[in-house]
Parts: C-alpha cells; sequence; structure tokens
C-alpha cells in the first residue's frame, strides 16, 4: 500500500497522526518527570536527604518535558515556516534572473542577427 503525502510532503492529516504525535509529546513530559524524579529518589537514598532531591528531580523533569513540548509545538514549526518562506524568496529571485536572462539573450539575438545580415 502507498503512503499518501500531503503537498509539503508530510504525512497525512489524519485524527490518528494527531493523536500519535500528541501521546508523543505526552509521554516526553511523563518520562523526563518520572526519570528524573527516581534519579532525585535515588540521591536523596544515598545522602539521605529525603525527599529533596526526590522533589526537585520532578521539578526538573517537568520543566525539562515542557521544554521539549515547548521547542515542538511554537520553535520548530517557526523554524520551519521561516525555511520555506526562505525557498520561495529563492526560487522568486531565480525566476526573476532567469527571465532577465532570457531577455538579455533575446536582445543579443535581434542585435547580432540585424548586425549579422548587414555586413554580409
Amino acid at each position: 500500500m502507498v503512503e499518501k503525502h500531503d503537498e509539503k510532503g508530510g504525512p497525512p492529516d489524519s485524527p490518528l497522526a494527531h493523536l500519535a504525535q500528541h501521546s508523543g509529546h505526552g509521554l516526553t513530559i511523563a518520562l523526563s518527570t518520572g526519570l528524573f524524579l527516581l534519579a532525585g529518589w535515588w540521591v536523596d537514598g544515598k545522602l539521605g536527604t529525603r525527599p529533596l532531591f526526590t522533589i526537585a528531580g520532578a521539578l526538573l523533569g517537568a520543566a525539562a518535558g515542557f521544554y521539549s513540548l515547548l521547542q515542538h509545538m511554537l520553535f520548530m514549526p517557526r523554524q520551519k515556516e521561516q525555511e520555506e518562506q526562505e525557498k520561495r524568496r529563492r526560487a522568486e529571485e531565480e525566476t526573476a534572473l532567469g527571465q532577465d536572462v532570457r531577455e538579455d539573450d533575446a536582445g543579443k539575438r535581434e542585435e547580432g542577427g540585424g548586425a549579422g545580415g548587414r555586413s554580409g
């Protein structure tokens, strides 16, 4: 079966694709919070400072998860949009440049053809 893509070359804009994307973001927050919480719990066990590092680890993990969420939801789309705008601008410049070159070539052919006809 052939996978369909939208005009930007990305996956189709289906509810299942959105569910997978948002589930991934939720798992990122949960896993980072849980892993940092466990690391803090382990440090507290070694130092005997329970619950200081457990709480600090949970907060740090949650902050890291939310930063990852912000990066994927806000920063990356802006960067992609800026890259697309730059590509469009370059394509427009190349198109305009190509038209200028064709016009110059046409003008040179007219000048060269007219001069060649007179001198012969």
